[in-house]
C-alpha cells in the first residue's frame, strides 16, 4: 500500500500538476489520497505517507513559485504563499493521522469488548442509535434459537418487543439511549413478540456515534423451558430431520 501511495504521489507531482502550471493541484490531489488512506489503513502507514506527501507538496510549491517568477507574475510574498499552502496541507496531514489513530483505537476497543462479551455465559445484545443490533454473543442462541449472525442488522424492537408495543418501544428506546447518565434500567422483554417474558438489564455507554446500548438478558433458565414458543415461524419449505442425541 505504501508503494501504491508513492506511485500516486509521484504521478500527481510530475504528471498531473504540470498539465496546468498556472495552478498547484498537488496539495488538493494528495490530500484526497491521504484522506482515503486514513479511512482504511493503520496509523503508521498514514503518518509515513503524510511525511512523504509533505515533501512532495513542498517540492511542487517551490517549482510553481519558480514558474511564476520566470513569467514575471506579481503575487504575494513567496514565503507567505508557501506557508499558506503548505500550512493547510500539514493541518490536513495531522487530521488524517488523528482520524486513523482514533478509528484504530475504536476498532481495537470494540474487538476487546466483543471478546469479553463472547465469553460471558449470559446472553448479551449490543444495539446502536438507529435501533439496530450490531452484536450478539453466542449465549443468545440458547434463548432466541438463532445464531448471532442472523440477529446482527435486525431492529432491536423486532427481536425484543411485541408488535403492538412498537409505537411505545421506539420512543422508549431513544429516550434511554439519549439519557445523559449511563444508568442501568430493568426492563421486561418478549423475544419475537411471543408470550414468554423475562427480565433484562439495559445500560448505555459511549458518546454520540460511538454510543451503544448493552442488553443483558436474565432468568434465562426459566425462559429456556419454553423453547418451542420462542422460535420464530419456520419457512414453508423447511423440512425437519430426526436428530440422534
Amino acid at each position: 500500500m505504501f508503494v501504491l501511495a508513492l506511485v500516486l504521489g509521484l504521478a500527481t507531482v510530475f504528471v498531473i500538476d504540470p498539465l496546468d502550471p498556472s495552478t498547484v493541484c498537488t496539495p488538493f490531489c494528495l490530500g484526497i489520497i491521504l484522506t482515503a488512506l486514513s479511512l482504511r489503513q493503520g496509523t503508521a502507514l498514514v503518518v509515513a505517507v503524510s511525511v512523504l506527501y509533505s515533501l512532495l507538496t513542498t517540492y511542487a510549491l517551490v517549482e510553481a513559485h519558480r514558474y511564476h517568477e520566470m513569467r514575471g507574475d506579481v503575487g504575494p510574498h513567496p514565503y507567505f504563499w508557501l506557508f499558506q499552502r503548505m500550512g493547510l496541507f500539514i493541518v490536513l496531514c495531522a487530521l488524517a493521522s488523528y482520524l486513523t489513530y482514533y478509528r484504530t483505537e475504536t476498532e481495537q476497543n470494540l474487538t476487546r469488548l466483543r471478546t469479553v462479551l463472547g465469553r460471558l455465559p449470559a446472553p448479551v445484545i449490543l444495539s446502536d442509535v438507529s435501533g439496530n443490533i450490531v452484536y450478539a454473543n453466542d449465549a443468545i442462541t440458547t434463548i432466541l434459537h438463532q445464531p448471532p449472525s442472523d440477529l446482527v442488522g435486525r431492529r432491536y424492537v423486532d427481536v425484543l418487543s411485541t408488535e403492538p408495543m412498537e409505537g411505545k418501544s421506539i420512543p422508549t428506546y431513544l429516550e434511554r439511549f439519549d439519557a445523559d447518565t449511563n444508568g442501568i434500567f430493568e426492563v421486561e422483554t418478549s423475544p419475537f413478540g411471543h408470550g414468554n417474558k423475562f427480565n433484562a438489564q439495559i445500560m448505555c455507554l459511549g458518546t454520540e456515534a460511538n454510543r451503544v446500548m448493552i442488553t443483558v438478558l436474565q432468568n434465562t433458565e426459566v425462559a429456556s423451558t419454553g423453547l418451542a414458543s420462542l422460535d420464530p415461524p419456520l419457512p414453508t419449505n423447511f423440512t425437519s430431520q430426526p436428530q440422534k442425541l
